[in-house]
């Protein structure tokens, strides 16, 4: 019998995934290790996609997630379909790590009062959109960080996006990939009219606002799940740090940059092999990355 109680959520528009969600639901129940409110639970385990895993996270965000991959990308649900009977009893071990990052607070203000308070986890899109009768429009906003001017910036639009959800339509738009412990926000235009293309990392703490100043209403989406429509000119985005975290289950034996290049095929130059004149540790985690221990509360951003 373990302390451990472990909750299953399963994305249920597929099939194979709600059938490992009734075997694992046994599998915990036999060894009374399941609860029925993820609030309850030590560790969600989310069968699904990334999406997924954002969504139970945002539902629920003082329990760590373990997502079980059943998506088209598998980024964030990072355990494969066979191998969660070994993860699930190494969770009950206590043998596994919470990566641990910020989160982002999008408050919208008209003339000085407030329209919206949004929540992402993975990041923030503000997207121009095709206005009937006027086809598509370009948004064109004003860019605030640290609270200095810094240029308008046409195009498609802008992503403000956490450390796990820069490798997501932030990478898609040429943005930096954030590693974990890096304590940054990426800011990344969409498809900028403009030659100055470039993408900013910036610390956590470090306020950022926007100005709509173009012609027509955008949109701002959060973690592709949650929007506001009627972003409108003279509108005003403030963009921060929450104070709650996303809270993700890892392991001693993976690494975060082992993953990214098997995920993405990050290969310049395939059938290269490395040269061994550094010494590395095999998928582990570098000694620089900030963990947590099962229980214990971090001090801030973990890897």
């Amino acid at each position: 019998m373990t302390s451990r109680r472990l909750s299953v959520i399963a994305d249920p528009r597929k099939p194979e995934a709600v059938q490992l969600h009734d075997r694992m639901r046994a599998w915990l129940a036999e060894r009374g290790a399941y609860a029925e409110n993820p609030r309850e639970a030590d560790v969600q385990i989310v069968i699904g996609g990334d999406g997924t895993v954002v969504r139970a996270a945002r539902a629920n965000d003082q329990v760590p997630v373990l997502g079980i991959d059943f998506g088209q990308f598998g980024f964030l649900a990072h355990v494969p379909p066979s191998r969660w009977e070994a993860r699930l009893k190494q969770v009950l071990a206590g043998r596994y790590e919470v990566r641990v990052d910020a989160t982002i607070r999008v408050d919208l203000e008209r003339n000085g009062r407030q329209l919206a308070s949004l929540w992402a986890v993975q990041d923030v899109v503000f997207h121009a959109y095709v206005v009937p009768g006027n086809g598509q429009q370009m948004a064109l906003l004003e860019l605030y960080i640290d609270e200095k001017y810094l240029n308008p910036i046409p195009g498609d639009g802008l992503i403000v996006a956490t450390s796990p959800g820069s490798s997501a339509y932030n990478l898609a738009a040429g943005g930096p990939v954030l590693a974990p412990g890096s304590q940054t926000f990426a800011i990344t235009p969409i498809c900028a009219h403009t030659p100055m293309r470039a993408s900013f990392s910036v610390a956590e703490s470090t306020p950022i606002t926007l100005i709509q100043v173009g012609r027509f209403p955008i949109n701002v989406c959060v973690d592709g799940q949650d929007s506001f429509d009627e972003f409108a000119p003279k509108d005003v985005a403030h963009i921060r740090a929450d104070p709650r975290r996303f809270r993700l289950v890892t392991f001693p034996d993976t690494s975060f940059y082992g993953r990214f290049r098997q995920r993405f095929n990050y290969r310049i130059r395939p059938g290269h092999r490395a040269s061994r004149l550094v010494r590395q540790r095999n998928e582990a985690s570098t000694a620089s990355t900030q963990r947590t221990s099962p229980g214990t509360l971090p001090a801030g951003t973990m890897g």
